[in-house]
Protein backbone atom coordinates (compact mmCIF):
# COMPACT_ATOMS: atom_id res chain seq x y z
CA UNK A 1 0.00 0.00 0.00
CA UNK A 2 2.93 2.32 0.74
CA UNK A 3 4.41 1.99 -2.76
CA UNK A 4 0.99 2.33 -4.40
CA UNK A 5 0.49 5.57 -2.49
CA UNK A 6 3.99 6.82 -3.23
CA UNK A 7 4.37 5.93 -6.90
CA UNK A 8 0.78 5.74 -8.17
CA UNK A 9 -0.20 8.83 -6.16
CA UNK A 10 -3.25 7.15 -4.64
CA UNK A 11 -4.30 9.32 -1.70
CA UNK A 12 -7.75 7.99 -0.74
CA UNK A 13 -9.19 4.62 0.24
CA UNK A 14 -11.55 4.90 -2.74
CA UNK A 15 -8.59 5.18 -5.12
CA UNK A 16 -6.88 2.18 -3.52
CA UNK A 17 -10.11 0.19 -3.75
CA UNK A 18 -10.01 0.57 -7.55
CA UNK A 19 -6.84 -1.55 -7.67
CA UNK A 20 -7.36 -5.17 -8.65
CA UNK A 21 -5.29 -8.20 -9.51
CA UNK A 22 -6.22 -7.69 -13.18
CA UNK A 23 -5.40 -3.98 -13.50
CA UNK A 24 -2.07 -4.08 -11.61
CA UNK A 25 0.42 -6.14 -13.59
CA UNK A 26 4.14 -6.84 -13.77
CA UNK A 27 5.72 -5.87 -17.07
CA UNK A 28 9.15 -6.45 -18.56
CA UNK A 29 10.42 -4.63 -21.64
CA UNK A 30 13.66 -3.64 -23.34
CA UNK A 31 14.65 0.02 -23.43
CA UNK A 32 17.50 1.80 -25.12
CA UNK A 33 19.55 4.08 -22.89
CA UNK A 34 22.72 6.10 -23.58
CA UNK A 35 24.61 3.10 -22.16
CA UNK A 36 22.95 0.56 -24.47
CA UNK A 37 19.97 -1.74 -24.23
CA UNK A 38 18.52 -2.62 -20.83
CA UNK A 39 15.65 -4.68 -19.50
CA UNK A 40 13.18 -2.61 -17.49
CA UNK A 41 10.84 -4.36 -15.07
CA UNK A 42 7.92 -2.47 -13.61
CA UNK A 43 4.46 -2.71 -12.14
CA UNK A 44 1.80 -0.99 -14.19
CA UNK A 45 -1.60 0.13 -13.01
CA UNK A 46 -4.20 0.50 -15.71
CA UNK A 47 -6.54 2.88 -13.94
CA UNK A 48 -10.23 2.65 -14.79
CA UNK A 49 -11.38 5.19 -17.37
CA UNK A 50 -13.87 7.70 -16.09
CA UNK A 51 -16.73 7.77 -18.57
CA UNK A 52 -17.83 11.22 -19.63
CA UNK A 53 -21.15 12.11 -21.14
CA UNK A 54 -21.47 13.58 -24.59
CA UNK A 55 -19.17 13.28 -27.57
CA UNK A 56 -16.44 11.26 -25.83
CA UNK A 57 -18.80 8.43 -24.91
CA UNK A 58 -19.14 7.68 -28.64
CA UNK A 59 -15.38 7.12 -29.07
CA UNK A 60 -14.30 3.67 -30.16
CA UNK A 61 -12.92 1.13 -27.71
CA UNK A 62 -9.34 1.53 -28.97
CA UNK A 63 -9.44 5.31 -28.51
CA UNK A 64 -10.82 4.94 -24.96
CA UNK A 65 -8.07 2.42 -24.14
CA UNK A 66 -5.42 4.81 -25.46
CA UNK A 67 -6.75 7.52 -23.15
CA UNK A 68 -6.84 5.28 -20.08
CA UNK A 69 -4.25 6.44 -17.56
CA UNK A 70 -1.37 4.03 -16.98
CA UNK A 71 0.78 4.51 -13.88
CA UNK A 72 4.08 2.74 -13.32
CA UNK A 73 6.43 1.71 -10.51
CA UNK A 74 9.89 0.78 -11.76
CA UNK A 75 12.20 -1.83 -10.30
CA UNK A 76 14.72 -0.48 -7.78
CA UNK A 77 17.96 -2.29 -8.64
CA UNK A 78 20.01 -0.06 -6.36
CA UNK A 79 18.10 -1.20 -3.26
CA UNK A 80 16.22 -4.50 -3.69
CA UNK A 81 14.85 -4.23 -0.14
CA UNK A 82 12.93 -1.12 -1.24
CA UNK A 83 11.89 -2.45 -4.65
CA UNK A 84 8.16 -2.16 -5.42
CA UNK A 85 8.41 -4.92 -8.04
CA UNK A 86 9.91 -7.39 -5.56
CA UNK A 87 7.25 -6.50 -2.94
CA UNK A 88 4.50 -6.98 -5.53
CA UNK A 89 5.87 -10.38 -6.58
CA UNK A 90 6.17 -11.44 -2.94
CA UNK A 91 2.63 -10.24 -2.16
CA UNK A 92 1.27 -12.25 -5.09
CA UNK A 93 3.13 -15.35 -3.91
CA UNK A 94 1.45 -15.14 -0.49
CA UNK A 95 -2.09 -14.53 -1.82
CA UNK A 96 -4.51 -17.34 -2.68
CA UNK A 97 -4.06 -18.26 -6.34
CA UNK A 98 -7.83 -18.37 -6.85
CA UNK A 99 -7.99 -14.59 -6.35
CA UNK A 100 -5.16 -13.57 -8.68
CA UNK A 101 -7.48 -13.25 -11.67
CA UNK A 102 -10.14 -11.18 -9.89
CA UNK A 103 -10.96 -7.71 -11.16
CA UNK A 104 -12.67 -6.50 -7.99
CA UNK A 105 -10.09 -6.97 -5.25
CA UNK A 106 -6.42 -6.29 -4.53
CA UNK A 107 -5.86 -5.80 -0.80
CA UNK A 108 -6.62 -8.89 1.28
CA UNK A 109 -6.93 -9.39 5.02
CA UNK A 110 -4.09 -11.33 6.62
CA UNK A 111 -4.63 -14.90 7.77
CA UNK A 112 -5.37 -15.06 11.47
CA UNK A 113 -2.49 -17.39 12.24
CA UNK A 114 0.48 -18.02 10.03
CA UNK A 115 4.23 -18.18 10.34
CA UNK A 116 6.92 -16.85 8.00
CA UNK A 117 7.19 -20.23 6.27
CA UNK A 118 3.44 -20.45 5.58
CA UNK A 119 2.62 -20.68 1.88
CA UNK A 120 -0.22 -18.17 2.28
CA UNK A 121 -0.25 -15.07 4.44
CA UNK A 122 -3.51 -13.59 3.18
CA UNK A 123 -7.07 -14.84 3.34
CA UNK A 124 -9.72 -14.66 0.61
CA UNK A 125 -11.41 -11.80 2.49
CA UNK A 126 -10.84 -8.34 0.99
CA UNK A 127 -9.87 -5.46 3.26
CA UNK A 128 -12.79 -3.18 3.89
CA UNK A 129 -12.74 0.58 3.43
CA UNK A 130 -12.23 1.37 7.13
CA UNK A 131 -9.15 -0.89 7.31
CA UNK A 132 -7.69 0.77 4.21
CA UNK A 133 -8.39 4.24 5.62
CA UNK A 134 -6.67 3.37 8.90
CA UNK A 135 -3.55 2.10 7.10
CA UNK A 136 -3.59 4.99 4.65
CA UNK A 137 -3.68 7.57 7.46
CA UNK A 138 -0.39 6.17 8.77
CA UNK A 139 1.17 6.03 5.31
CA UNK A 140 0.20 9.61 4.52
CA UNK A 141 2.05 10.73 7.66
CA UNK A 142 5.36 9.58 6.12
CA UNK A 143 7.30 12.49 4.60
CA UNK A 144 8.81 10.29 1.88
CA UNK A 145 5.38 10.01 0.20
CA UNK A 146 5.40 13.73 -0.58
CA UNK A 147 9.09 13.97 -1.46
CA UNK A 148 8.64 11.54 -4.36
CA UNK A 149 5.91 13.63 -5.96
CA UNK A 150 7.72 16.96 -5.55
CA UNK A 151 10.90 15.50 -7.03
CA UNK A 152 9.17 13.85 -9.98
CA UNK A 153 10.05 10.56 -11.61
CA UNK A 154 13.73 9.99 -12.27
CA UNK A 155 15.09 8.86 -15.58
CA UNK A 156 15.72 5.26 -16.50
CA UNK A 157 19.42 5.64 -15.81
CA UNK A 158 18.69 6.29 -12.11
CA UNK A 159 17.59 2.68 -11.61
CA UNK A 160 19.81 0.95 -14.13
CA UNK A 161 23.22 1.75 -12.65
Amino acid sequence: MFFNTKFFGLQTAEEHMQLSFTNVVRQSRKCTTPRGSAKVVSIRYYAPVRHRKGRESSLGKRRREEEAPVLEQRENRMNPLRCPVKFYEFYLSKCPESLRSRNDVFYLQPERSCIAESPLWYSVIPMDKSMLESMLNRILAVREIYEEHSRGAGGLDDDLD
